[in-house]
């Protein structure tokens, strides 16, 4: 018989975590990642590691996490891939 963990989330909890989801519908319209899945991860995992290294060196107070500050600009359109031959 294996133990069961039963953990309570409250209803506010719930109701952000809900919002915390990239859809492939977000991907496929952002014209910013071409609507490739790939660049959208790549594009938001660089931008958490950027707001993670922000705040190590205690330039900025996170609120939340890094990945959902990243996954929220990217839902907003606030992300975007710079290449070497626009630089």
């Amino acid at each position: 018989m294996g133990i069961i963990f039963l953990y309570y989330i409250p209803y506010k909890k719930r109701c952000a975590m809900l919002d915390q989801k990239v859809y492939l519908d977000d991907v496929y319209a952002s014209k910013k990642c071409e609507g490739s899945s790939f660049k959208a991860v790549v594009m938001m995992s660089k931008e958490a590691r950027f707001i993670n290294n922000q705040a190590y060196q205690g330039f900025i107070q996170l609120e939340e996490k890094p990945t959902t500050i990243a996954m929220n600009k990217f839902k907003q359109n606030k992300l975007s891939v710079v290449t070497n031959e626009e630089k």
